[in-house]
């Protein structure tokens, strides 16, 4: 049985998981990072990526969210003021404090950290600033990139449409709920998108990945094909809105919808993220292409608020959102036909590879050509 190592990449890893759940603003710095954490000796990691590592992230992450929305839902059930009370502000902002003391005592240097068989994850050069700029411009002349930018956009472009719907349809214990049950769904989303994306019985991991990609879009469209009926049936006046209870007939179909977005938040973006990761199992590339998928997605994030902020009919919102994110899909779908490759290890120079890489690359090159997929070929 593995002794517990606090140096151990899943350890780290599901430490940087608790921390983004208690301090959001961390969460949009690191949680594109990827590292490899499963056990060295296992003959499939290089064919699994970084989607459990991005599945661990969201469960523990949105699990403090959820708690945060239990104590929203306890304290607004029986409220009939519209106001968010203080003492939900007080229990978030103690969380998000004590994220520093996690990650001060727990945390350890990325070059201490090992996997099972003692080997490191990469070297770690010094890169002065100049260079550093230059290695960030070149990311922007990556095609794979430059195509994963609408999907990037496109990401977490639902959590405002949704929002803005709860705030605006429901009364104040009812945005509760729904608050909540969108949190619980992300954690669930996570949980289905990590299995996809690693499913075992796929061997080919270029194979898992359009299949999910499939997954993702089969779910996304569904629910914004069906919020827009539910819009259609369901007109509002912005100075008069109809505020429903949970116990008036609009709440039904509504929940439904909020449940399958709530997925969509995590399962669109762990997609773009898993994708956007196979290019590379260099930290440095990773961390730069951290920075690149968060900034691009608060840009997605601020184009959804600014529809809202224009004043724009509820359906004009959820015809951009849709459409961008309907584009998305199809870009993920291309780019990982023609670009997911079967593993990069042995191909980077800063990357160290585990123990008996050479036997497992050519089992995965094997699974690779049996799975009948015709050979990448990315620009």
């Amino acid at each position: 049985m593995p002794t517990f190592r606090l140096n151990d990449p899943l350890v780290q890893n599901v430490l940087a998981g608790i921390i983004i759940g208690l301090g959001p603003g961390i969460y949009l710095a690191i949680t594109a990072l990827g590292a490899g954490g499963g056990p060295a000796n296992a003959t499939q990691i290089v064919n699994l990526a970084n989607s459990v590592l991005y599945a661990v992230w969201f469960v523990v992450g949105w699990f403090s969210a959820s708690l945060g929305s239990i104590v929203a839902f306890g304290l607004n059930f029986n409220a009939s003021i519209l106001r968010v009370p203080t003492a939900v502000y007080i229990v978030f902002i103690l969380v998000m404090v004590s994220a520093l003391f996690v990650a001060l005592f727990f945390i350890v240097e990325p070059s201490k950290v090992r996997r099972q068989d003692g080997t490191p994850l990469a070297h770690y050069p010094y890169h002065g600033i100049w260079q550093e700029l230059k290695n960030q411009r070149r990311l922007l002349q990556d095609s794979r990139l430059l195509v994963m930018f609408i999907p990037m956009i496109a990401s977490e472009v639902a959590v405002i449409v949704l929002s803005s719907l709860n705030s605006l349809y429901f009364n104040i214990r009812t945005r509760s709920l729904n608050s909540l049950m969108f949190n619980i769904f992300q954690v669930i989303g996570a949980v289905f998108i990590g299995f996809m994306l690693d499913n075992r019985r796929i061997s080919s991991r270029r194979a898992r990945g359009f299949v999910s990609v499939a997954v993702v879009a089969t779910i996304s469209i569904a629910g914004w094909i069906g919020l827009t009926v539910w819009l259609y049936h369901n007109p509002m006046d912005l100075l008069d809105p109809p505020l429903f209870d949970w116990t008036d007939s609009p709440f039904g179909g509504f929940f439904v919808l909020n449940l399958i977005f709530g997925m969509n938040m995590v399962i669109y973006q762990i997609t773009v993220q898993w994708i956007i990761s196979s290019f590379t199992n260099d930290p440095d590339t990773l961390a730069r292409l951290a920075g690149l998928v968060k900034g691009v997605l608060a840009g997605g994030v601020a184009a959804a608020f600014g529809t809202e902020a224009a004043g724009l009919p509820q359906k004009h919102v959820v015809a951009y959102t849709f459409t961008v994110q309907a584009v998305g899909l199809v870009l993920m779908a291309a780019v990982t036909w023609k670009c997911v490759t079967p593993t990069n290890y042995l191909k980077e120079e800063n990357v160290i590879p585990p123990k008996g890489m050479q036997n497992v690359e050519k089992q995965v090159e094997g699974a690779e050509r049996d799975s009948g997929l015709p050979t990448t070929n990315c620009p």
